[in-house]
């Protein structure tokens, strides 16, 4: 029997306009799907932080401040 696939979640988020730019970029360099693209960085992600959840996680520019916290 075929392997079944794991059920998803659909996702919605923004991003700014360069970063957008730049994953269309990798993905059509690569010839696979935009979407492919960012299920691969955050899989990368959660690999990489997974390990370490306690540890602050900062954009660059962004300093301490986590989006939709106040102050």
């Amino acid at each position: 029997m075929a392997e079944r696939r794991k059920k998803a979640t659909r996702l919605t988020v923004s991003i700014d306009d360069d970063d957008y730019a730049v994953l269309n970029a990798i993905a059509a360099r690569s010839d696979v799907s935009l979407s492919w693209v960012i299920r691969q960085a955050i899989h990368r992600f959660i690999q990489e932080h997974s390990a370490h959840p306690e540890l602050p996680l900062t954009l660059a520019g962004q300093g301490n401040k986590r989006e939709g916290s106040k102050g």
